[in-house]
């Protein structure tokens, strides 16, 4: 239905949303494309003028059929705009190719009228050669890549009032890049094996404040540096699709996520906060973290032989005030009480202690039996008696629709995680050759990716259901959650999906995703 019909119906006994000024009707247009805003002009003679005003631009290529529309009409909007008014935010989402002039041009534009926040998204298979070093701005502060986003990065890249830098999925090369380069070569990049400056990605963002790395990669590299003095929001994701070893030396660092990496080397003195969520132990060396207050430890499979490497951890964070650990760790140590029964518990400044499961048993799946050793129990709060203990076990949860629709959800949402770091992004090309090259393994890769999918697929499904069995209000809040959680759901569908040869397997479980979607 096209949008401004929406905008009629909301107007047929008073046109009380024309009423309100014009920054606050910009505002609420801000959560949708531009073109749904353009379409507001026919309204009346009250809304012909009011996108031409808009601060916030999102331009998003899926709306349209094809890219040349696409960029027609992006050309259009930037023409008939009001050129006195400055750009809040720009974002721009693309599901085709682009050619390097048009980025060049959208950019420039925002970056004439001192954009502060952008994000531009590639979810299209083959990676763009996009014009990182274009990103020359003094006043963009918030800063989003994600997607197919391929292409080297120059040291020239200044942002000096960039505050929050978030990269996903962008492969970046230790080579300087050519301003002069052809706008529509197609022709692979030499990838030049010099990592002497592979962190100059931020040196010369000097007020950078918050720094996300999300499955990303550097090309002629096996370790990855970040050092910055004023750096203080450190996540980490997914490293270990890219990188085998990160040294983070960051001395104002207060708070660190890390999801799925490989290897870490902290020098973080001043680091006051801690997460990590795996599928295994954490393997990391560090100076010092004797300000460390809070840590949340998730190990989502932990096997009995980690149990050595776990009690190591643990003894690393014998500063903490809270901590919290997942229920699985517990039950690891319980069959490997050998490796604490004869040691103090670690942790003396302890206030509160929590656990919860990450995995639990649903329906016509074996139940299994929460047991925790009273010697776990004891090694973990022996020194710190008066601290707070809260354990949310499996039926705990089970009990109640909603704290269980809460626990899939981030269930899922870790799993999504997980499956994106095993996507290999560089083959995705490839993986269109004829089907001969790899035909012995086709059945295979066909049924693991078939049940990658309908395992999504089935999660969705079992959270919708408990969704609907909640009261309205208490639906409300879960909902914008899930929506958010289906569309990463469906971005990884669509990745995990990419053979492409007798018909989609995304296809064959339409039906059931567009149920749960």
């Amino acid at each position: 239905m096209d949008f401004s019909c929406d905008i009629k119906k909301m107007n047929v006994e008073g046109d009380r949303l024309s009423s309100l000024p014009d920054d606050l009707i910009h505002k609420i247009l801000s959560f949708v494309s531009i073109k749904h805003a353009v379409e507001t002009s026919v309204l009346s003679s009250r809304w012909r003028f009011i996108w031409t005003a808009m601060p916030y631009l999102n331009f998003f290529s899926e709306e349209f059929p094809s890219l040349p529309e696409f960029s027609k009409a992006v050309t259009s909007v930037l023409s008939g705009r009001n050129d006195q008014i400055e750009v809040a935010s720009l974002m721009l989402s693309l599901h085709e190719g682009v050619s390097r002039g048009f980025a060049k041009r959208v950019m420039n534009y925002a970056f004439a009228h001192n954009v502060q926040d952008m994000t531009i998204t590639c979810l299209i298979e083959k990676k763009i050669r996009f014009p990182l070093s274009l990103f020359r701005s003094r006043s963009l502060k918030h800063l989003t890549l994600l997607g197919s986003i391929d292409r080297s990065v120059a040291p020239t890249w200044e942002l000096p009032a960039l505050t929050t830098l978030r990269l996903g999925y962008v492969t970046l090369y230790d080579e300087d890049e050519d301003e002069d380069e052809d706008e529509d070569e197609d022709e692979e990049e030499e990838v030049v094996d010099d990592d002497d400056d592979n962190n100059n990605i931020i040196s010369m963002c000097p007020n950078l404040k918050i720094l996300t790395l999300d499955g990303c990669k550097i090309m002629g590299s096996i370790a990855f540096s970040i050092c910055h003095p004023q750096l203080s929001n450190l996540t980490l994701k997914n490293g270990g699709w890219g990188w085998n070893l990160f040294h983070v030396d960051v001395p104002q660092l207060k708070i660190l996520t890390i999801v799925n990496c490989d290897w870490v080397h902290l020098s973080t003195p001043e680091l006051t906060s801690f997460i990590y969520r795996s599928g295994y132990s954490l393997n990391f060396s560090t100076d010092n973290l004797s300000s460390l207050e809070e840590v949340d430890l998730c190990i989502h499979k932990p096997h009995e032989i980690e149990a050595h490497a776990i009690v190591g951890r643990l003894q690393q964070f014998h500063n903490v005030k809270y901590l919290t650990l997942n229920m699985e760790i517990l039950e690891v140590l319980t069959s490997s009480v050998e490796l604490i029964s004869n040691q103090p518990s670690p942790f003396a400044n302890l206030r509160s202690l929590k656990i919860h499961p990450v995995n639990i048993q649903l329906e016509g799946q074996a139940q299994k039996k929460v047991v925790v050793s009273d010697l776990v129990k004891n090694y973990l709060l022996g020194c710190s008696p008066s601290a707070s203990f809260t354990m949310i076990t499996r039926e705990k949860i089970k009990a109640s629709d909603a704290t269980l629709a809460q626990h899939l959800m981030a269930e899922l949402r870790l799993k999504l995680e997980r499956d994106k770091a095993n996507i290999n992004w560089a083959d995705m090309v490839q993986r269109k050759e004829p089907i001969k090259n790899y035909r012995e393994d086709l059945t295979k890769q066909s049924q693991r990716e078939t049940k990658k999918i309908c395992d999504i697929i089935s999660k969705l499904q079992r959270i919708e259901g408990l969704l609907t069995k909640l009261p309205t209000s208490n639906r409300a809040k879960m909902q914008l959650v899930f929506d958010s959680l289906c569309a990463e759901a469906n971005f990884v569908i669509k990745k995990i999906d990419r053979s492409n040869t007798q018909g989609s397997l995304l296809s064959v479980c339409s039906d059931a995703l567009a149920k749960a979607l």
